[in-house]
């Protein structure tokens, strides 16, 4: 009778592993009772000194092992961390970061200044400003990181410095306020991202974007108690506060001196920094994926590349270091919302390769096979990386239900092993790995359908 060969996935590798780690200390901890009994049976006289020393020995032997297990939970959770902290710092001061940084700033500060033209008056008082200027702030945030938006956000209200009528006290209140809307917003949407589908972070944004808008409106209502107000009243009205007053009686009937932030604050300042907002959020939300594709620009031609890569055609490795080099050359192609389809026999080298891919990414995270979870999500690169492994799932019905195809964008990269999901779009990179001539070598077929 033939045996039948059985096929292990690296997770359920990694299992069994664990599973005779944990059996090894129980031996190695056998071993010290063994040692110390073999101690205490053998005669004093005779061989006590060597029992001390096995004991001793079996001893250093798990404090080893112990040692190496915390070092290597303490090196696991160090690499998270610095993933974590990867997410939220800006790009290198690249051609491309600094010309987008000084687009979206410009923007931000011709609304910031054209906002003074923008009033409701019939709403609101003839001095707020319908400025819409945290807008390029949020999208520099969303794709540059909360430092970029943050920079924006300084940096136009710096800008308007020196047209200041208001000896600057507006514009470094404007300063706060922006900051307060900008800074939990773009953070909420890059920490929370859930990792199974790109409407999770649909969500965040939106949850953010939530968050920085109470956020702004509470610290705007403070910002006029504390700062606004009294200084407006000592240099518009020499400190007289029923001039403010007189001149909000138009608008809000029945203020008096001592009814004043009770209407100013619930009928102006509240109602008008929430709308003001909303329109900011609707318009990051209704432009954001619309100007992707320029808000990611590396510095590379917008247009798509006519020439075939050179990476397509056949390639032959004869180990791990040629697999990432050649994964290397695939990874410089990439620009995002790129698919690659993985196709080879289990232990062909699919998630070897991808590895490959992922190190030349940047990505920090170790990166394990999704044969269990389907889905992994790397995001600490200059591309997020999306690793989808289908084996385990029977059909599209099935893969409709969990929504996998829900996070293919035109951000990430995404890697499929076992491709069972039809209609896929944009451009597609097939790797199809086989055995070469001995157990080392792998044959590579890569092709392209744009």
């Amino acid at each position: 009778m033939e045996s039948e060969q059985i096929c292990v996935s690296d997770d359920e590798r990694e299992t069994v592993n664990a599973l005779a780690y944990a059996e090894g200390e129980r031996d190695s901890a056998k071993s010290v009772n063994n040692a110390v009994s073999t101690a205490e049976e053998e005669p004093a006289d005779v061989g006590s000194k060597n029992a001390d020393d096995r004991a001793a020995t079996a001893a250093t032997e798990v404090s080893d092992e112990a040692a190496e297990k915390k070092t290597s939970i303490l090196k696991s959770y160090f690499a998270k961390v610095k993933a974590t902290l990867n997410k939220f710092k800006s790009p290198k001061f690249s051609a491309a970061y600094v010309a987008k940084m000084a687009v979206l700033t410009a923007i931000s500060f011709l609304l910031y200044y054209l906002g003074r033209f923008v009033k409701l008056p019939f709403m609101f008082p003839s001095f707020f400003d319908m400025q819409i200027s945290e807008l390029p702030a949020l999208l520099a945030g969303f794709s540059l990181g909360p430092v970029s938006g943050c920079l924006v956000i300084v940096f136009k209200c710096l800008l308007k410095l020196p047209l200041s009528s208001t000896l600057y006290v507006g514009e470094l209140t404007d300063m706060l306020l922006g900051v307060m809307f900008v800074l939990p917003a773009s953070l909420i949407y890059r920490l929370r991202r859930d990792k199974e589908s790109s409407k999770s972070g649909i969500k965040h944004a939106l949850i953010g974007l939530a968050v920085g808008s109470v956020l702004l409106t509470g610290a705007a209502m403070l910002v006029n108690v504390y700062i606004s107000v009294p200084f407006y009243v000592q240099l518009f009205f020499h400190g007289d506060f029923d001039g403010i007053v007189g001149m909000l009686g138009a608008l809000y009937k029945g203020i008096t001196k001592e009814t004043f932030y009770t209407y100013y604050l619930l009928l102006g300042v509240l109602p008008f920094n929430l709308l003001r907002c909303i329109i900011v959020s609707a318009l990051t939300f209704l432009l954001y994926k619309r100007l992707s594709a320029i808000l990611h620009w590396e510095g590379t031609s917008l247009q798509k590349k006519n020439a075939v890569p050179s990476i397509v055609g056949t390639h032959t490795v004869h180990s791990v270091e040629e697999t990432y080099k050649l994964a290397d050359s695939l990874a410089s192609e990439l620009d995002g919302g790129e698919i690659i389809l993985l196709e080879g026999d289990l232990g062909a080298g699919k998630t070897t390769f991808t590895k490959g891919l992922a190190k030349s990414l940047g990505i920090l995270e170790e990166v394990t096979s999704p044969t269990f979870s389907l889905l992994n999500v790397y995001e600490s690169g200059r591309l997020k990386l999306n690793h989808i492994d289908l084996y385990r799932v029977e059909n599209e019905e099935e893969l409709a239900e969990l929504g996998i195809a829900d996070s293919i964008d035109g951000e990430s990269v995404t890697v499929i092993e076992w491709n069972k999901l039809t209609g896929l779009k944009g451009k597609i990179y097939t790797v199809k790995i086989s055995l070469g001539e001995d157990e080392n070598s792998r044959i590579f077929e890569i092709g392209l359908e744009a």
